[in-house]
């Protein structure tokens, strides 16, 4: 990524803060030298709120070139920071935190959420059935949030219902239908609210 020459100043002088006020390595850094030359030579001043959240996408964009400059990941693109910091979900809850730990500092396109509007949680992320149960096990009272969810926006009267499709012929295949459902979902409803972040 490259800066086009008709970035406005200010969005650069903002970016370029941001960026070198996060990652300098001391006074004797080269970034710490360009801070200093922002607010001693070019007089920039930058606001007392002056945060990713209050950035407009020129300086943002500002900001992921100088990581990319200086290879640093742009931690405010990873699915865990955007889940936690921007969506409405609860970062406690058991479900959410899998993802959010599942998807820590990775960006969308490197995170498994990406695959959630074509496969389910079982294929994606847990395949062996041992886990599914104990995930259910550890997990009960978040999973069936998950699962009475997915059946209230899908119209089912109930959790059984939802699980027809699904070979159960015991409790332990109950458990794992619920968990590849409930996550399944979840998932999705991730995605797509990560998805918005950036529109």
């Amino acid at each position: 990524m490259s800066l086009s020459v008709n970035v406005d100043r200010f969005d650069f002088c903002t970016g370029a803060y941001q960026f070198y006020a996060e990652h300098h390595g001391g006074q004797n850094s080269e970034i710490y030298a360009k801070l200093c030359r922002l607010i001693n030579t070019f007089k920039f001043k930058p606001s007392p709120n002056l945060c990713w959240e209050t950035m407009n996408e020129c300086a943002r964009d500002v900001y992921r070139t100088l990581c990319a400059k200086y290879s640093y990941k742009c931690e405010y693109d990873f699915v865990d920071y955007i889940i936690k910091e921007h969506t409405d979900f609860d970062a406690d809850d058991e479900c959410v935190a899998y993802f959010i730990e599942h998807c820590e500092n990775e960006t969308l396109e490197e995170s498994s959420l990406v695959n959630f509007d074509r496969s389910d949680f079982v294929n994606i992320c847990m395949c062996y059935t041992r886990d599914l149960i104990n995930f259910y096990d550890e997990n009960e009272d978040s999973v069936l949030y998950w699962v009475d969810q997915y059946c209230e926006a899908c119209g089912y009267t109930s959790r059984l219902q939802l699980c027809e499709g699904d070979n159960i012929e015991d409790p332990d295949d109950f458990k794992t239908a619920l968990v590849n459902h409930g996550m399944t979902y979840l998932g999705g409803q991730l995605l797509e609210t990560v998805q918005n972040a950036f529109d």
